[in-house]
């Protein structure tokens, strides 16, 4: 099997995600191509599944993301699965301020690009994949690499069988 890991990253947040989750496939011998979703696209004959991740920013996703997914329609990958992962953050520590950003923080770049995926008729893996990041600029919160290995090895046991 080989996997291809798409992702946009402002400060190396969703990079380290996208890294994490190619670490995991690694783990159970997928062969994985990691890169940035500005680069043009690799041959898609050879890959049997997608992991697209960017990071939430103003409540948008990167335009980038979006066409990559249109990319990915356009060139027959609808039959194969595709995951969506993003960053966003930081998470308000009191309800009222929680309140107040949440709509800068969901449905996030990951609800986004799903919602996307969907209409362009991909076959999208019903969860989504969302990781914290402390401050503006990162670090990652804690757990976030093993929480991302995790969705990793649950999305990759589902390949092959029914939603």
């Amino acid at each position: 099997m080989k996997a291809l890991v798409l992702f946009r990253s402002h400060y190396g947040n969703t990079k380290q995600i996208a890294e994490g989750i190619a670490k995991e496939l690694g783990t159970q011998d997928i062969e994985t191509i990691v890169q940035d979703l500005r680069r043009k696209l690799p041959d898609l004959n050879d890959i049997d599944v997608s992991l697209i991740g960017a990071p939430t920013r103003m409540a948008r996703v990167n335009r980038k993301a979006l066409r990559v997914l249109k990319r990915l329609r356009k060139k027959g990958f609808t039959k194969k699965p595709v995951a969506i992962f993003d960053t966003f953050g930081p998470i308000p520590k009191t309800p009222e301020e929680m309140e107040k950003a949440k709509k800068w923080l969901y449905p996030g770049a990951a609800g986004l690009m799903q919602k996307a995926a969907k209409t362009l008729g991909l076959n999208v893996y019903a969860e989504t994949l969302r990781c914290e990041v402390l401050g503006m600029k990162g670090p990652l919160a804690e757990n976030e690499l093993e929480k991302a290995a995790a969705f990793t090895k649950k999305f990759i046991s589902t390949i092959g069988k029914k939603p």
